[in-house]
């Protein structure tokens, strides 16, 4: 990788922006804060580092017709784009030194002979300006001296969570891991919400909009929660501990045979987390039993009081089952089925499995042998029922119902 070494002139300007809030959402972040305008003049200071996205920057209580130039901060690419046509002092990997001229930015240079080189191996020394960091120029139209908002977006701040659950007391703890590409400031905020890109539709000359959020929170509502962090952080990843206690919940062995085959498949494991005692903002929860790592699920942006249904995170190596489905007889009007669920325990304990099938929501005359109970949910066509299996045994479960043909 080439160095850089760089003879820096600095130029301080006034009325550049006071200090700003960071507030930080998941995948990207947003900086506000405000500027003093002095004289028609005013400057928004970046952050050094920041991926900054220019096209988001939103100022209010500027005056009508303020131009707003942004200057980003300087490169590689382009100080030899500054140099083009101006003779620098070039320091070969072999401790050469010479001056050459910078033809392009690639970089090409000439040197004394006339010869081309193009990218040779060595550090470029710049003299001149360099501007480290970029930054909004504000220009008005008249003197004007006042104040004024703004926010800005950037892409290279990020925050999420991740938590721990044990299925055995079902104790719980998480961490918030922020990732900084810049050097935070001395407060930052954690917003904990569901953006997204909202759109807007014309009919018949009116005008909606969809899911929109505010570019700068500054309170806590029904679409974000804030989290206020004021222990030091540095650029890089950082952990904060932030929850630790008891929840109530189960774990459930649940074979989806609408899933499976005719083959024997490990049934799945859920955790069912009821009434959430606290706000869990959106990340991973890893699930352990016995200091196990069984597997892990996604959640989104809890409300205190949710239930959380984790389906899915692992499959079952001991508790295992398979379906058979056989088309009994047929008519004009219906088809005649008949399926046989097999759910084997090869562990040394006695298991209840929910069975859940998708049967279909034209179904009807559920019929399950030796009239166990079930239940059928015709809005989503799904079947289900709950059996115990003995240890080293296999339970057998027969049902047959009746499907209304084009339907």
């Amino acid at each position: 990788m080439k160095k850089i070494l760089v003879s820096l002139m600095l130029v301080f300007l006034a009325s550049i922006s006071i200090s700003q809030q960071l507030y930080i959402f998941s995948g990207f972040s947003i900086y506000s804060g405000e500027v003093v305008f002095e004289n028609g003049t005013a400057i928004i200071e970046l952050p050094y580092g920041a991926d900054i996205v220019p096209e988001s920057l939103s100022v209010f209580g500027a005056p009508e017709r303020t131009h707003i130039r942004y200057v980003p901060a300087d490169s590689l690419k382009s100080l030899y784009e500054k140099h083009i046509g101006r003779w620098i002092k070039f320091l070969f990997d072999d401790e050469r030194s010479e001056m050459l001229e910078v033809v392009s930015d690639f970089p090409v240079f000439r040197n004394s002979y006339g010869e081309i080189l193009v990218n040779p191996k060595g550090s470029p020394v710049f003299t001149g300006e360099y501007t480290p960091a970029g930054r909004f120029l504000l220009e008005t139209q008249e003197d004007y001296s006042g104040h004024a908002r703004f926010a800005y977006q950037t892409t290279n701040n990020n925050w999420t969570a991740r938590y721990s659950l044990s299925v055995d007391d079902f104790s719980m703890t998480g961490l918030m891991i922020v990732d900084l590409g810049v050097e935070p400031p001395s407060t930052i905020t954690l917003v904990s919400s569901n953006p997204e890109f909202g759109y807007s539709a014309r009919e018949s000359s009116s005008k909606m909009a969809n899911a929109s959020y505010s570019i700068s929170p500054t309170t806590s509502g029904a679409e974000t929660r804030l989290y206020e962090i004021s222990v030091p952080l540095s650029r890089g990843i950082n952990y904060i501990s932030f929850l630790s206690r008891f929840v109530e919940g189960e774990k459930r062995l649940v074979f989806r045979a609408n899933w499976g085959a005719s083959n024997y498949t490990g049934v799945d494991i859920d955790v069912r987390l009821k009434e959430v005692p606290l706000d869990l903002p959106s990340g991973i929860i890893d699930i352990w039993s016995d200091s196990v790592y069984l597997g892990s699920a996604g959640i989104g942006n809890i409300a205190e009081g949710e239930n959380i249904l984790l389906e899915s995170v692992a499959k079952s190596i001991e508790i295992a089952g398979k379906k058979i489905s056989e088309t009994m007889k047929t008519d004009g009007t219906y088809r005649y089925i008949r399926n046989t669920y097999y759910v084997r325990n090869l562990s040394e304990e006695t298991s209840a499995v929910v069975i859940e099938d998708y049967l279909g929501q034209n179904v009807d005359q559920i019929n399950m042998e030796n009239n166990e109970k079930f239940e059928y949910v015709k809005a989503e066509g799904k079947w289900s029922a709950v059996v115990t299996v003995e240890p080293d045994q296999i339970a057998e479960v027969k049902v047959d119902y009746r499907v209304r043909y084009g339907n």
